[in-house]
């Protein structure tokens, strides 16, 4: 018996050894078929007023995240553009059963999370309370008050970061794709402005709320620890009062491609970076069998380090990324590459994106491209199925377009079946490089010209509205004329000789918090400014001469750029004064500021920031002040524009300023205004150390 074991395991080893000869390792052995991807089954169910209902099990963890959706068509908002983000947000905001502060207390007791935006709902917790989820989604969904302060509130803060947009290149340069590509009667191509959004009230927001959430329109995914049977008894008690109705149906104009290329470009004088988009409108429906082999295309022209970031960084070094998104949609979807390059190669950075947009769709990718591209949106999903909230969103996605139930279950299938023909059949069907729009932001006197060999180039301001310009040699005055002209608008010379001293105090909020700001000017060229924020003190001092600097660490004198940059701020008539500080000034173009035309006049000096002020073409007050000021991350503008004129000691100054650094956007307000009331020359002097 022994003898025959012996035998057996000798010819399994023999065997063995044979099988291993045979195998050649230098190749990489074939990969196997792919696996069904591990997404849940989920059970839809109907209730009697026409609510769907998805219930994913998933009794990994005791918790539950719930999403309601109401599935709609894209809405045109017209005048109050941004009152569908406005309502969502202001929803949870009270009921009329519920407080704001009541609502928010109930979610911290339960220790979960509440989201409310557009026409969706969200909440996540613990399993275990499921039930007060979904009895809070439903009086928000049902019985919403939109408190008047708490719209108020959310219009304030919308509008602040609208203001804050306009600083902000990156998101300039998207306003005005959006503009370009759709137009501004197509909800993609309708943009939210402080105007819009000012326009936005309590009415609209019921009217909306009214027209739109509805329970046969409704959706709700339920993943977690639950049970369909009792998901279903507590959906049918909390939102089963909920009237069915008929959400109105909108048409849309057809979004045709551009004729030919087109560029547009927002001038912004001081950014030494051309933050560039290449974008075209795409047809690809969700359902679309073409969604699988264009995901892949894209991923290998830019989802990632692969070839316009190769390109673009790793080997020219014009940029820190660079890539590509295209995206399915069921009205008219959009393809854009993306990057920010320094303004000397803009031109440079262009080319290289649509030689990278030509070759995929000219040559087959190679076989290993090909798999890595693949592995990495594998890899991708299989993460994102960890996440409750993702499988709910993916479990909505398949019921709102009708996709086949099996669709994420069969994705790695459908991924592993994309060949190389594949992504260049759908490249060259999608992606369209001779009919696009190339967005920039940057210095136009650095980049229109290279622009050009693109195509025709055309300048937005930065709500994407089309600026009409005018060349710099159609104003037939020199500076000086215009400040004589802004001198006499708002007081006359002689007021402004008249002044000897000028106390100003002014507040602002920035991020909740308050900041109060206090500058006193004495003639010639002193300066005192003491800025209070949360009861931190800082002062800049000038005494005619030098200047320090003190802060609760201690005092410190002032040089180089640091004093420089303030001394236009302690000269009492600042354009009598310019030459005497080193500036020249010259006219540098025809500016449009919120529908005003403006003269632009530059400010450069050897020892100061460069500055631009800008003055009414018809009635010369002075609308904005930009100044530059060097940094070690590069030149960094620095925004204010002037507002409400109003007399103080003879002269018109501005009663509200609204000043915009890195992303930020401040409103100060005037409190009070002194001239004349003897300001000691004590203030200035420098304390002793």
């Amino acid at each position: 018996m022994k003898r025959t074991s012996m035998l057996l395991v000798g010819c399994a080893l023999l065997l063995a050894q044979q099988v291993v000869a045979q195998l050649d390792r230098t190749k990489i052995p074939p990969p196997g078929p792919a696996p069904e991807a591990s997404f849940p089954d989920y059970e839809l169910m109907t209730t009697a007023n026409g609510i769907r209902v998805l219930v994913v099990r998933n009794t990994e963890l005791p918790t539950v995240a719930i999403r309601l959706l109401i599935d709609r068509k894209p809405i045109l908002e017209g005048e109050a553009t941004g009152v569908i983000d406005v309502m969502g947000e202001v929803m949870k905001c009270g009921t009329t059963t519920r407080t704001k502060d009541q609502i928010d207390e109930q979610i911290d007791q339960l220790g979960g999370t509440l989201e409310a935006g557009g026409t969706a709902l969200f909440s996540s917790g613990l399993s275990r309370h499921t039930e007060k989820f979904l009895e809070l989604l439903a009086d928000i969904a049902l019985h919403p008050s939109f408190p008047k302060d708490e719209l108020e509130k959310v219009v304030m803060q919308r509008q602040s970061a609208l203001k804050a947009r306009k600083s902000e290149p990156d998101l300039i340069v998207d306003v005005v794709r959006k503009k370009m590509l759709y137009g501004k009667n197509h909800p993609y191509g309708e943009i939210q402005t402080e105007e819009t959004v000012g326009k936005i009230t309590r009415e609209k927001c019921l009217a909306l709320y009214g027209a739109y959430f509805r329970p046969n329109r409704a959706i709700i995914a339920v993943v977690g620890d639950v049970e369909k049977n009792d998901v279903m008894k507590l959906v049918n008690k909390y939102f089963g009062e909920w009237k069915q109705g008929i959400l109105p149906v909108t048409k849309y104009p057809e979004v045709k491609p551009l004729a030919s290329t087109q560029v547009a470009l927002v001038d912004r004088p001081s950014s030494v970076q051309s933050v560039l988009r290449v974008a075209h409108m795409v047809n690809l429906p969700r359902i679309s069998p073409d969604v699988m082999p264009v995901t892949v295309m894209n991923r290998i022209l830019g989802g990632g380090a692969f070839r316009l970031f190769v390109n673009l960084r790793e080997k020219h070094s014009y940029t820190y990324g660079a890539y590509s998104a295209i995206g399915s949609d069921e009205l008219v979807g959009a393809f854009t590459a993306s990057a920010s390059v320094r303004n000397s190669v803009t031109d440079s950075a262009l080319n290289e994106i649509f030689y990278e947009i030509k070759r995929i769709r000219d040559e087959d990718v190679d076989a290993k491209e090909l798999e890595r591209a693949k592995n990495s949106l594998s890899g991708s999903f299989v993460a994102s199925l960890e996440v409750p909230n993702t499988i709910a969103s993916y479990a909505l996605e398949i019921e709102q377009y009708g996709l086949p139930k099996g669709y994420y279950k069969t994705y790695l299938k459908r991924l592993a079946a994309v060949t190389a023909q594949d992504v260049r059949r759908v490249a060259q069907q999608y992606l369209d490089p001779d009919h696009t729009l190339i967005a920039v932001v940057g210095a136009a006197k650095d980049v229109r010209e290279k622009l050009g060999k693109f195509g025709p180039v055309t300048m937005y301001d930065e709500e994407g509205q089309k600026v009409l310009e005018k060349p710099v040699g159609s104003v037939k005055m020199t500076p000086n004329e215009i400040f004589a002209k802004f001198v006499d608008r708002t007081g006359g010379k002689k007021a402004y000789g008249g002044i000897k001293d000028r106390t100003m105090e002014m507040s602002g909020k920035i991020q909740g918090m308050e900041m109060k700001v206090k500058t006193v000017q004495k003639a010639p060229d002193k300066l005192y400014q003491e800025t209070n924020m949360m009861g931190m003190v800082q002062r800049q001092v000038i005494d005619g001469k030098t200047g320090w600097w003190g802060t609760p660490q201690g005092i410190k004198d002032l040089t180089g750029e640091q004093l420089e940059a303030l001394r236009p701020d302690a000269a009492m008539d600042f354009y009598a004064a310019y030459k005497l500080l080193g500036y020249t000034a010259e006219v540098t173009g025809v500016k449009d500021i919120k529908g005003r035309e403006t003269y632009e006049v530059t400010f450069t000096s050897a020892k100061g920031p460069t500055m631009r002020h800008y003055f009414d073409s018809k009635d010369f007050l002075k609308l904005r002040e930009v100044t530059v000021n060097n940094t070690p991350r590069g030149p960094m503008e620095q925004s204010t524009d002037l507002f409400d004129y109003k007399p103080f000691g003879g002269v018109q100054m501005p009663t509200r300023l609204e000043q915009s650094v890195m992303g930020q956007v401040i409103t100060f307000t005037m409190d009070k205004c002194d001239v004349n009331k003897g300001v000691d020359d004590a203030l200035f002097v420098k304390p002793a150390k």
